[in-house]
């Protein structure tokens, strides 16, 4: 019954996969992709740092080079900006267009390698990336991750395809792609580092598990036949990589202190050791499982194939077990079911809530070690603790259960000889690891930890649909007829079981998913509530623009605008088009008399009131944020889960929601007669808090540093 059942879902899903079919589909999802990506693109308030890569993308449309600087990363997002600047306008939504270009092109990048993954599985892998929250989000952000994010599938495809099929050319477009990674952000470092140390585990874990030829792995395509067409396409990859590179940092040797000097910055003068440095200090702090509740809160879809695509690889592991005797470590998964329960404790280690011994929650301290270990090794396991940024006794288990998990799942595919499988687990526990370690904790680091994530569930996914060309069960050449014959009896049993309740949980999961997806992308796109975004600019600031703009239009001239401090991002971008925009603090009155608007921070309202009476004083929000508090109720969870309704609910008594922060600032207009506001009516982008004094105003000087350029400070 189970396998005429699968034969037909089998026959259904080959025949909506095949011809006009397969066409319609892909046109379906590019179309969703480009809807989703570019609606409303310009309706949210810039971002602190979507205003930066905006501002600097600018100069470079403008014909100014772009140097690197560790703190903006690295200079492929400015150049393909201000090339789409310098083609189509700096506008809001020409600004974010490469980045949601980006995204749409992730989003179909899955179907052209139906050809060695299945046309089911890309199918599913391009869905869950359409409608993941995060992907969806971040894919209409101005940020490097949407860029990399592409860049990461064209060079992992480009390795993959030449592992496929053997040809150079596929090489040395994934050389090109990874040169696009290093030139746009720093952590390229860590995913170089994880990849390539995941390809050389799971070769190994497959030689071990007793394979004689790794040409098994290629689809029988013939390697390169001697070691000089091996030297050649070795260093044509260096060299692809190593032109791009050079012409980036360099500033296509532009830069103002040399080539060599913008090169060695971003090779490692600058970019390694100021973030090994940013890292240190913890500059954007957050607990070492920071990345847990956003999963279960946006990604939710993901979890069901991929706790299908674990089971079934040890189901089949043991099966392979059990037939012929596995050498070290693939004796780890002989027993089934003391793994499944082992690994279970595990999962639920994951979640263990703060209880532990002192005032702070379960902190790992000398006290703690010194009822176990001692004094002296209780110290050296506190420092460690320190070092890999573990603060909690909780969060130490969760890195053991994470290294525990991921490497049952490398080890059972390994086992099973799938290669890819046991590579996107690697890749994947990697990131988790790693980005749970960082001393940066922002939600868009998210996309990296997502990317195999996505991967392994719509490869299982399309699996259980057993629709032809998935790499579904076994490679041909890599079992004898009998464990041929066992393993695919076992497997199609188990895909029966799983696949139905796998398949409707996920489906039941999508639909909710596509909602939170469509909610914090448009109408929560600035939301504070939304645990997605991240000390975002309000829309009053966009009200002040919006003014601007209005006023411009009806009166044929613009307003020159100064500003300083805290407003200066993203104001600098919003003013980007104005003739006076200027960056001082005035120091007195005869320094302000000359602007139509100023942006200050609060702590000058005293001395605003005082020197500046031509003026009105309004206090601006500039930037809000919501910090969930520590140990919430489970009925809160699961609230906030439901409605993104902030917790504690007894900190609900304001319009605002007590608990979210924000960040003011001042925002002044000149009444003085003749200037461009003198005849406006009242802003209402915030809380008026003085008005202009004209008549027989006594202005009083005062003191106030000057700044003469933006200050780039990015969160």
């Amino acid at each position: 019954m189970a396998t005429r059942d699968s034969h037909t879902r089998e026959s259904i899903m080959n025949k909506m996969l095949e011809g006009r079919g397969w066409f319609l589909i892909c046109a379906f999802i590019a179309v969703l992709a480009g809807i989703s990506r570019f609606l409303f693109l310009a309706e949210k308030p810039y971002h602190h740092d979507e205003s930066l890569h905006a501002y600097y993308s600018h100069r470079v449309a403008q014909g100014n080079p772009h140097e690197y600087s560790a703190l903006l990363h690295g200079p492929v997002l400015y150049y393909l900006v201000g090339t789409f600047m310098a083609i189509f306008g700096a506008g809001e939504f020409i600004a974010r267009f490469p980045a949601a270009l980006c995204s749409v092109a992730l989003v179909v990048l899955p179907l052209f390698w139906s050809r060695n993954i299945g046309r089911a599985a890309a199918v599913c892998i391009s869905m869950l990336l359409l409608l993941s929250p995060t992907f969806m989000y971040f894919g209409r952000f101005l940020r490097e991750d949407s860029f990399n994010s592409l860049w990461i599938g064209c060079s992992l495809a480009g390795f993959f395809a030449y592992h496929w099929w053997g040809k150079p050319w596929h090489a040395i477009a994934g050389s090109a792609f990874l040169a696009m990674q290093f030139c746009n952000k720093e952590n390229s470092y860590l995913h170089l580092f994880v990849w390539l140390t995941g390809v050389f585990a799971v070769l190994w874990l497959i030689k071990r598990s007793g394979l004689q030829e790794l040409g098994d792995l290629r689809g029988g395509h013939q390697s390169l036949s001697s070691w000089s067409d091996r030297l050649a396409l070795v260093l044509n990859c260096v060299s692809v990589f190593a032109v791009i590179f050079v012409l980036f940092y360099s500033s296509f040797f532009r830069h103002s202190k040399g080539a060599m000097n913008g090169i060695l910055d971003g090779l490692y003068r600058e970019s390694l050791l100021y973030w090994w440095d940013q890292n240190q200090k913890r500059r954007i702090d957050g607990p070492f499982d920071y990345h847990f509740p956003l999963i279960l809160n946006y990604e939710f879809a993901l979890l069901p194939a991929l706790f299908a695509a674990w089971l079934r690889a040890v189901f089949s592991a043991t099966r392979r077990s059990a037939i012929s005797a596995l050498r070290f470590p693939f004796s780890w998964v002989k027993n089934r079911k003391a793994v499944l329960i082992f690994s279970g404790l595990l999962l639920s280690l994951i979640a263990l809530p703060r209880v532990g011994l002192t005032s702070d929650g379960c902190v790992i301290s000398e006290f703690c070690g010194n009822q176990l270990f001692g004094e002296s090794l209780a110290t050296r396991l506190s420092a460690i603790a320190k070092l890999l940024h573990l603060a909690h006794t909780r969060h130490l288990l969760q890195l053991l259960s994470i290294a525990f998990l991921g490497a049952i799942a490398v080890i059972a595919n390994a086992a099973l000889r799938r290669f890819l499988d046991g590579f996107l687990w690697w890749w994947a526990t990697g990131m988790l690891g790693i980005y749970s370690y960082v001393g940066e904790k922002v939600p868009w680091l998210l996309l990296y930890i997502l990317l195999p994530l996505v991967m392994l569930a719509g490869l299982e996914l399309g699996r259980l649909l057993g629709a032809k060309g998935t790499l579904t069960l076994l490679p041909e050449r890599s079992f004898d007829a009998k464990e041929r014959e066992i393993l695919s009896v076992g497997e199609e049993r188990f895909n029966f079981k799983l696949a139905r309740l796998t398949w409707i949980v996920s489906l039941l999961f999508l639909v909710f998913s596509t909602w939170k997806a469509v909610r914090v992308s448009f109408p929560a796109a600035a939301s504070p509530q939304e645990r997605l975004v991240f000390t975002q600019t309000t829309p009053a600031v966009k009200l002040i623009r919006e003014r601007w703009v209005a006023m411009s239009r009806a009166e044929g001239r613009t307003p020159k605008v100064t500003m300083s401090g805290d407003s200066t991002w993203p104001m600098a971008w919003y003013g980007h088009d104005l003739p006076g925009l200027d960056f001082i603090q005035p120091a007195n009155t005869a320094a302000a008399e000359p602007f139509d608007a100023i942006f200050l921070d609060t702590s000058a309202l005293d001395f605003a009131r005082q020197a500046l009476q031509s003026f009105d004083i309004y206090k601006v929000p500039l930037r809000h944020w919501w910090v969930p508090q520590p140990n919430p109720r489970i009925d809160e969870i699961f609230e906030y889960f439901l409605t993104s309704r902030p917790y504690p609910r007894e900190l609900r008594n304001s319009p605002l929601e007590q608990g979210i922060g924000d960040t003011s600032v001042l925002y002044l207009e000149n009444r003085r007669p003749g200037r461009f506001f003198a005849e406006a009516a009242q802003c209402e982008c915030g809380e008026k808090v003085e008005s202009a004094k004209l008549p027989g105003a006594d202005p009083v000087g005062g003191s106030l540093d000057n700044s003469r350029a933006p200050a780039e400070r990015k969160n």
